[in-house]
């Protein structure tokens, strides 16, 4: 109930019983006057309400977390009755991280009979993963703020936000590559390689790999795959073990795990470099290294609706894709750090010759038992001769990256194979 209905409500009580202690007419006329005021703003509150038709949509293109986006609004008066200035209010929910749950309400004007009007408003989606606008509807109120009467709900809107990235110059990722990748920069290969499959097209790729004959035999789009060639590729093995995340929604490891892949991929992107996504419960058609910016876009929208869901530790993982390593492979492990057994298999096959960056991620409010498990595994790595770095939130990332880089060139300087 609001502010106003209490005053009005305990304003007729008040006058009714004072009529009725000193037998005075007009105060009973005082009491029914509120009590009118109170059942002519209902009916006010329902009116202005009913009879209105919404539909809201979110407006095409890419929706980036912590970005604005914008909702078109479209308001119908499909009665005959003038219907008063009515806000719309949506909820705003992620269902991909668990976070707190946004509402937004957009004032539009009066209506009258027929009459439609069109109106744009700002959404923000604070992070990556897919979004549902639930049941948005009009708001109906009275001139005197008493009652504010939801309309019907219209349909819900879904849109998918892809997640926020942090600047990494060209010379620190150069500098984190193997001496091949660096190569292949340099000369500017632009080779594709032979065809060696096919798979489901996907959102973000690019007409030219589409297979035709084969998409018209089989009714459905089709993509070509192709082998590597002499290119050279970076791969990414993220660590989607749900047991090895620290702390929950916006501020886990995983999310600072999720902004430095995307981060990474965005720059090598690039520089035209080939790249390769491992993770379970990922695409697995994302293993398969390929450039450009369509492949960019394949791994924005796996990143965006990526969850720490991995039933397998990540040490059975990391045995199984280090056998997929090919030679002059750069290879980006992201993990909390957390797993004792992961780390132990991560410093074993850098000591096969696999070029190794390892990027561990933790969280502000870590508990301090968990932070010297991180502190740990660190120092486990560097003695292993493994470049590594730790950032506990995704604000430190630049510098950790500036880091990586800094120690894999003083490897390099020391004559340590990259």
């Amino acid at each position: 109930m609001s502010r106003n209905f209490k005053l009005f409500l305990g304003a007729g009580v008040l006058f009714y019983l004072a009529g009725s202690m000193n037998e005075a007419p007009a105060l009973y006329v005082m009491s029914g006057v509120c009590l009118a005021c109170i059942l002519g703003c209902y009916v006010i509150s329902r009116m202005a309400a009913a009879g209105l038709a919404l539909k809201l949509d979110v407006r095409p293109g890419i929706t980036w977390a912590g970005r604005k986006a914008e909702v078109r609004i479209e308001l119908a008066n499909i009665g005959i009755i003038p219907r008063p200035a009515v806000p719309v209010e949506v909820e705003l929910t992620n269902t991909t991280v668990p976070t707190v749950q946004s509402s937004y309400l957009f004032p539009l004007p009066g209506l009258a009979g027929g009459q439609s009007v069109n109106s744009i408003g700002t959404i923000t989606a604070t992070l990556r993963g897919e979004y549902t606008i639930n049941a948005p509807r009009v708001v109906g109120g009275d001139p005197l703020g008493m009652f504010n009467r939801p309309g019907p709900p219209a349909d819900s809107v879904s849109f998918l936000c892809l997640p926020q990235t942090v600047s990494i110059s060209r010379e620190d990722i150069t500098s984190m590559l193997s001496e091949h990748a660096r190569l292949q920069i340099a000369s500017r290969q632009q080779r594709r390689g032979d065809t060696t499959g096919i798979r489901p097209h996907e959102p973000g790729d690019e007409l030219r790999d589409v297979h035709w004959k084969v998409a018209a035999h089989l009714g459905e789009l089709v993509v070509k795959q192709y082998s590597g060639g002499r290119d050279y590729s970076a791969a990414f093995w993220l660590d989607t073990r749900a047991e090895n995340v620290i702390a929950e929604g916006s501020e886990s490891s995983f999310e600072c795990q999720i902004v430095a892949a995307a981060s990474l991929n965005g720059v090598l992107t690039e520089l035209n470099l080939d790249i390769e996504l491992f993770g379970e419960g990922l695409p697995t058609s994302l293993r398969n290294p390929d450039r450009g910016r369509s492949t960019y876009q394949r791994w924005l929208f796996a990143l965006a609706r990526a969850k720490p869901a991995g039933q397998r530790g990540l040490a059975a993982n990391v045995g199984e894709w280090a056998a997929l390593v090919r030679p002059g492979v750069t290879v980006f492990a992201i993990t909390s750090g957390i797993e004792t057994a992961a780390i132990d298999a991560l410093r074993r096959i850098a000591a096969r010759g696999i070029v190794l960056r390892v990027i561990l991620c933790g969280a502000d409010d870590a508990e301090q038992i968990v932070q010297g498990r991180q502190l740990a595994a660190l120092e486990t790595l560097r003695a292993a001769g493994v470049p590594a770095v730790l950032a506990v939130s995704a604000s430190e990332l630049p510098q950790a990256f500036s880091q990586l880089a800094t120690i894999s060139s003083l490897r390099e300087a020391e004559g340590v194979p990259r």
